[in-house]
């Protein structure tokens, strides 16, 4: 990832230093701004855990205190420096027509509403990749925190498909299905309760333990290795249970990966690639719930929430038409206020039900442009880096965050949860790591 050269930048840091001079004794007699790297990693650890059982409210409070700490140890470190990478100017591209969008909105209190907590989803990226360029041995530590979340919420939920619970929140189609078949849609401790946003972030949270089982495997510690890939089991096997057939499509996809990576080291790993497939196909074929689950992505009219799904992009691809330069405005607010004024049916929708729709109908084409060119950047250096890497930790690492981004982003094709904060903070997270290990040298 090459860092541009920018003369606003090199004002900026200059005097940045004569702060940080002015400043430094008192970060050395200080005991929290002493021992400020410990204090930003607990409060990173501090948003993953509260986002899995608090409000939204109550995260982004926790949201907002990490940031503040990165901007504290930038005016107060000696070297600390702002650099801005060429994916993260896209991103600033991206927001600033998010901006624009405030202001050309119908809506503008409720837009500037939606903004405010894209800007906290940003301050937190933003502060991450600051914060770990100078510290990436943290990044195992995140990894592990989050591989140790997901498995306790993986086994919450198959508590809950063993005990049976209601279902709620979203529905499914039960009327083609036999009653003994049903699935039992499980939704863990997220709130709002949802088996597509429990999905979701098991989604986004799995690639963690695939990469943390795999890099102790690689250091030949065998038992943390193996707890881990029991755990990556089981969250596997909850994610069928949640229901979410986007969930299944991006789970399918980061198996995918995992076996073309597999077959490419040596005979052992194809041969575990081999009885991942033939274990993934048998368990699906045996649980006659989760194959018609699987199923029913196919018979497209014929489900009921597909069928609202296809509405709602039908009335989507109407309203970017009509708004194709910046859109209605950011935020679900704006949404649903507009999307009554061109429903197919009678039932409300709280978004696009696709992330990639949903941005170009809140702000515009181009903000959809700016968006899929700061993707596109991190996995074309992504790819790179894993390619011409000779460390073999780095390469798992950089799987690691890949996979998880691009889950997170098939799922975005057929749904916005994307845009929940639980989902957010680790999107961001591997975002953040993908950009720090692939920092080049200054460029013009």
């Amino acid at each position: 990832m090459k860092v541009l050269n920018s003369k606003i930048f090199d004002l900026v840091n200059k005097f940045l230093f004569v702060i940080q001079s002015g400043l430094n004794n008192i970060r050395l007699n200080s005991f929290l701004l002493s021992n400020i790297d410990f204090f930003i990693v607990l409060s990173i650890i501090s948003i993953y855990i509260v986002s899995i059982f608090a409000s939204n409210n109550t995260t982004a409070i926790f949201a907002f205190i990490m940031p503040l700490l990165a901007v504290l140890k930038v005016l107060m470190t000696k070297g600390e420096k702002l650099e801005l990478e060429i994916n993260n100017f896209y991103l600033l591209i991206y927001l600033f027509i998010c901006l624009i969008t405030n202001f050309t909105s119908s809506m503008p209190v409720q837009s500037f509403y939606g903004f405010s907590k894209t800007l906290l989803y940003f301050a937190f990226y933003f502060a991450m990749c600051q914060f770990l360029k100078n510290n990436k041995r943290c990044i195992v530590l995140i990894l592990l925190v989050i591989s140790i979340l997901i498995t306790g919420e993986s086994i919450i939920g198959i508590l809950q498909n063993t005990a049976g619970v209601a279902n709620i929140a979203t529905w499914q189609d039960t009327s083609y299905v036999n009653p003994e078949n049903v699935l039992t849609r499980v939704y863990g401790t997220l709130k709002p309760y949802n088996p597509n946003l429990f999905g979701g972030w098991l989604i986004a949270c799995i690639p963690a333990l695939i990469g943390m089982s795999s890099l102790y495997f690689y250091k030949k510690q065998f038992i943390p290795a193996f707890i881990l890939f029991v755990s990556f089991l089981i969250s596997a096997l909850c994610i069928f249970y949640t229901g979410c057939r986007g969930a299944y499509i991006a789970l399918f996809a980061i198996i995918l990966c995992l076996i073309a990576v597999l077959i490419q080291i040596n005979k052992r790993c194809r041969a575990i690639a081999a009885a991942i497939t033939v274990f993934g196909i048998s368990f699906v074929l045996l649980h006659q719930s989760i194959l018609q689950r699987l199923m029913s992505i196919f018979i497209m009219r014929g489900d009921s929430s597909t069928s609202f799904r296809m509405n709602v992009y039908n009335s989507a691809i109407q309203m970017f038409q009509d708004n194709p330069v910046f859109g209605i405005g950011v935020g679900n607010k704006v949404f649903r206020e507009i999307y009554g004024l061109y429903m197919l049916s009678g039932f409300d929708a709280l978004s696009c039900y696709s992330v990639f729709l949903e941005m170009a109908v809140e702000s515009g084409i181009f903000s959809l442009i700016a968006f899929l060119m700061f993707l596109g950047s991190i996995f074309i250096s992504g790819i790179k880096k894993y390619i011409y890497s000779s460390d073999r930790a780095e390469k798992i690492i950089l799987f690691t965050a890949l996979t998880s981004i691009l889950a997170v982003m098939v799922h975005g094709l057929v749904d916005t949860i994307y845009f929940r904060p639980q989902i957010q903070f680790v999107f961001w997270t591997m975002a953040a790591i993908l950009t720090v290990l692939t920092r080049e040298e200054k460029s013009e």
